[in-house]
């Protein structure tokens, strides 16, 4: 099931990219002090093309059913829009950039990943 707007995109990282942007931080506090960072990948993929690529990485062949945002609670609702962000500030500051490929690059990887987790 998918609700809300099948346009909208979401911001994503790998986990592993924001592990090393944090240890980044860590390791210039003094530098970093009181900064804010946003900390994402640069792509720009709709949220509806994203689950296409997890559920067909899980096995599940079949359609992807549309419901409004309404349909699936509030907290549909309140992600029913784009909600994209930019790493300028951890590009030029602490000299990061994402090292993995989009997740809909490898998704069968990611999700024996998930599945050896217990997710």
């Amino acid at each position: 099931m998918f609700y809300g707007d099948v346009a909208k995109r979401w911001s994503f990282v790998h986990v592993d990219d924001l592990a090393e942007a944090y240890v980044r931080i860590l390791d210039r506090p003094s530098a970093v002090d009181g900064e804010v960072f946003v900390i994402a990948d640069d792509q720009r993929m709709p949220a509806l093309e994203v689950q296409r690529v997890a559920v067909r990485a899980a096995g599940y062949d079949g359609e992807i059913a549309l419901e409004t945002a309404e349909a699936g609670g509030m907290m549909q609702m309140a992600a029913d829009q784009d909600e994209l962000v930019s790493s300028a500030k951890a590009h030029r500051l602490l000299g990061w950039r994402p090292r993995h490929a989009s997740f809909t690059d490898a998704p069968e990887r990611h999700h024996r990943a998930w599945r050896a987790a217990g997710l």
